[in-house]
């Protein structure tokens, strides 16, 4: 990918990003995009830009190829890096919508833990998606990793079917010990879950390659 330009990251309440109107720019440490390519944050978006709620994800626009997919993370580790090297040809965004330019359009999945505040995050980046602003940005769905082991609480699987009526698809995974241990996704036996989403991952793209 050639080198993007990023819309700066937003600051959101207490330690989370919301967006910052009072500054130009901002410079970020440069992160690896897909084929060795780099993303750098050159300009924070005016808060008024942003439809209410605001979420914690910002814009990042970039020219050039991009992946087949971009895994753009809700929060804070909600499990991107896993995924990325599971699904070939993907890549993360961080925290950012990306926004190719027209008229190529972006493949993307949202991530979010399945605890409260990342399960609210989903749900900001998912009203974002729903207000229009992102006309490069085509989302396949949600991907919702659990945060721990067991049987989830009522409230937060309410809370997933709720947010699941406003994104195009909902895919769910489960807690893998392994994972949290360190061990690489591809040196472990992962459930069954994860080959579909994988699957389906793959069929979409295809069709739509296709179409």
């Amino acid at each position: 990918m050639q080198a993007a330009d990023l819309a700066g990251p937003h600051r959101a309440h207490g330690a989370e990003a919301t967006p910052d109107a009072s500054a130009s720019a901002v410079s970020v440490p440069q992160q690896r995009g897909h084929a060795g390519g780099q993303l750098q944050a050159q300009a924070v978006i005016p808060a008024g830009l942003a439809p209410p709620p605001v979420s914690p994800l910002g814009l990042a626009g970039y020219s050039g190829p991009g992946p087949d997919l971009w895994f753009s993370s809700c929060h804070g580790g909600a499990g991107v890096s896993t995924l990325t090297a599971l699904i070939p040809r993907s890549a993360s965004a961080g925290r950012y919508w990306p926004m190719p330019v027209p008229p190529v359009r972006a493949r993307v999945l949202l991530v979010a833990r399945s605890h409260a505040s990342g399960l609210c995050a989903a749900q900001a980046a998912a009203r974002q998606w729903a207000a229009g602003v992102l006309p490069n940005v085509r989302l396949l769905g949600l991907v919702v990793i659990a945060d721990a082991p067991g049987k989830r609480p009522r409230p937060l699987s309410e809370l997933v079917r709720l947010i699941s009526g406003g994104v195009p698809r909902l895919w769910e995974l489960p807690w893998v010990e392994a994972l949290r241990l360190g061990e690489q996704p591809s040196h472990i036996r992962l459930p069954s879950a994860y080959s579909r989403l994988a699957d389906d991952l793959d069929r979409m793209v295809s069709e739509e390659t296709h179409a």
